[in-house]
């Protein structure tokens, strides 16, 4: 059937061929299908106007030829209807055509579209991987002078400790010299000032036993003679009872003279001891006193260089006439002086024992430096080991070459200096 004005007219008055096809396609499907449907038709006898009216609207709409009689016998009017059949179907034609060719065209798009993705995805892929490959060897390297430029910052850190460590282990061990050549020498001092007094204390203590024997001699001997006294003058008395009975006075002279005698010989004896022992314990007070004034660390003169001490004069304030006293008079005195004598020898020998706990302490010392020299060595073997370890692991590296020539001047300097 050719072509007639009025779709002519409907071509022209069409708005878009994609779009309103579409539409009215939709549409007329939707409305054929309901007409066909068993369940649901769209016109029956009952609503022919009012499907009439929607048809002519929806036409308007769409922009076909609106206005249809489908009531009228008039051949104009069928001849309109059939017209607008017509666009109808051949908009369908039309809109089957396209969307094949739209199907087509959409498959053809999509198998290329998925062959270049597949390409395009690989080589994603492939760049994705080669610039995750690069990035992470750039991390690797920038981690690995960071790694470097820490070793080097450490081997110079450990450089200057081990130089600091050295100088203070240097001055530690000529401070602890020092200190321990001062103590043995302050030791030797004591030793020889303690076996000196030592020696002067077991002296004195003998003279004082031989003092206390010979005091214990004289109370004994003193007992005896008031004993031999008591005795004579009970046998005077019961004698004087008989003396007129007696004979001659020639016996009574001579027996008088030999009790004088005896008396004056004891007496004499007495003296004489007494002297002696006045002496010895002048002599011993000198000697006391010397020992209690001679500075630490200086031993006193032995008792055979001593000088002569001077007898005359005494010991307490220079008096000379206090052992010359009888013994009731000076005792107080002299007890007291030999109480203070005893005293300070006392507190010397808690100062030698003093001097003893030193000495053990300096040997505490001496184990100290020898524990020092032992971590010395150790720290050594170290920085030996871990400036090897650098070197082995860089060698081709000019900076590390240097720093480990660096390390081994200096280990090698700090090695030779003497401890």
């Amino acid at each position: 059937m050719p072509p007639t004005a009025t779709d002519s007219d409907l071509r022209r008055s069409s708005v878009s061929p994609t779009s309103l096809g579409m539409r009215i396609f939709l549409t007329v499907q939707v409305n054929l299908e309901a007409l066909f449907c068993s369940e649901y038709a769209f016109a029956d006898l009952n609503n022919l106007e009012h499907c009439a009216k929607y048809l002519n609207n929806n036409l308007v709409t769409f922009g076909f030829p609106a206005s249809l009689d489908l009531f009228s016998n008039d051949p104009v009017s069928v001849a309109r209807t059939c017209n607008c059949i017509y666009a109808l179907l051949q908009q369908r034609q039309r809109d089957v055509e396209f969307r094949e060719s739209t199907n087509e065209q959409r498959q053809r798009v999509s198998i290329w579209a998925v062959v270049l993705s597949v390409k395009e995805w690989e080589r994603l892929v492939i760049k994705t991987s080669l610039l995750s490959d690069i990035s992470r060897l750039e991390a690797k390297v920038e981690r690995l002078e960071a790694q470097l430029s820490g070793k080097d910052r450490e081997i110079a850190t450990m450089t200057r400790t081990e130089g600091k460590a050295s100088a203070s282990l240097k001055a530690q061990i000529n401070k602890l010299q020092q200190e321990r050549d001062e103590f043995q020498k302050m030791v030797l001092g004591n030793q020889q000032v303690r076996t000196q007094q030592i020696h002067d204390m077991k002296k004195k203590e003998k003279e004082y036993t031989k003092l206390q024997e010979k005091l214990n001699q004289v109370l004994m001997e003193k007992r005896k003679e008031s004993r031999s006294g008591m005795e004579i003058m009970n046998l005077l008395q019961k004698e004087g009872r008989q003396r007129g009975t007696w004979n001659g006075k020639k016996t009574d002279n001579d027996f008088y003279k030999k009790i004088v005698d005896t008396y004056e010989a004891k007496n004499q004896e007495l003296v004489a001891e007494n002297a002696d022992l006045r002496a010895l314990l002048r002599s011993m007070q000198v000697d006391m006193r010397k020992f209690l004034n001679a500075p630490n660390g200086k031993p006193s003169c032995p008792a055979n260089d001593r000088p002569h001490a001077d007898l005359s004069q005494s010991p307490l304030g220079g008096k000379t006439d206090v052992f010359d006293l009888p013994l009731h008079m000076a005792r107080d005195q002299i007890e007291e002086s030999l109480r203070t004598k005893v005293t300070s020898i006392k507190e010397r020998m808690v100062q030698l024992q003093d001097a003893q706990k030193d000495a053990e302490a300096i040997s505490e010392v001496t184990e100290r430096e020898l524990e020092l020299e032992a971590e010395l060595v150790e720290a050594r073997s170290i920085i030996q080991e871990q400036a090897s370890i650098m070197s082995k692991h860089r060698p081709k590296s000019e900076r590390p070459r240097r720093l480990s020539g660096h390390l081994t001047s200096g280990r090698d300097s700090i090695f030779a200096s003497p401890l």
